[in-house]
């Protein structure tokens, strides 16, 4: 950070595979802003309600352990929101998941609603019915091919389906 000229007007989150993680908020970052660190993930906002965001957030994202990744940060958002979130209010908001493919698991976005985080969390769900399903079946690098024929691409995706039924019941 020492080289960046910026580094007042930036917030900075690192977080290794071991060690500890570290976090920046710039000194010239919009009020309210902040951050808190936790062992495996962090939280930090600019132009927030107050700390009071960032504390629903992390507390959601801990309470939700044990959940999908994917909801787990939507129900953080949601939390974030409801304790004030952007004191500019509301328009936009975006989920983007990598493991350790070129390709993210999962890439959805809301760029202008009248309730964003509602819309995201409708295409999380409408994502669920078949995109997640059939990603899993894309070449990548642990497997080279990947599923190709259109019969167990369609059985694979109708055991998540039956699954996720399941999980509700």
């Amino acid at each position: 950070m020492a080289a960046d000229a910026g580094r007042a007007h930036r917030q900075l989150h690192v977080l290794p595979a071991k060690g500890a993680g570290a976090v920046h908020t710039g000194a010239s970052c919009i009020d309210w802003c902040g951050h808190a660190l936790f062992d495996d993930f962090s939280v930090a906002g600019n132009m927030l309600a107050g700390a009071q965001v960032v504390d629903a957030t992390a507390r959601a994202y801990l309470e939700t352990a044990g959940r999908p990744l994917a909801e787990r940060l939507l129900a953080a958002l949601a939390a974030g929101e409801a304790a004030g979130g952007d004191k500019r209010g509301k328009q936009a908001a975006a989920l983007r998941i990598h493991a350790d493919e070129d390709h993210p698991l999962l890439d959805i976005r809301v760029d202008d609603h009248a309730e964003p985080i509602v819309e995201l969390q409708r295409l999380h769900e409408k994502s669920l019915e078949r995109y997640q399903p059939f990603v899993a079946c894309l070449p990548g690098r642990h497997d080279s091919v990947g599923l190709i024929d259109r019969a167990e691409i369609e059985a694979r995706i109708e055991r998540f389906q039956t699954a996720r039924r399941e999980h509700r019941e």
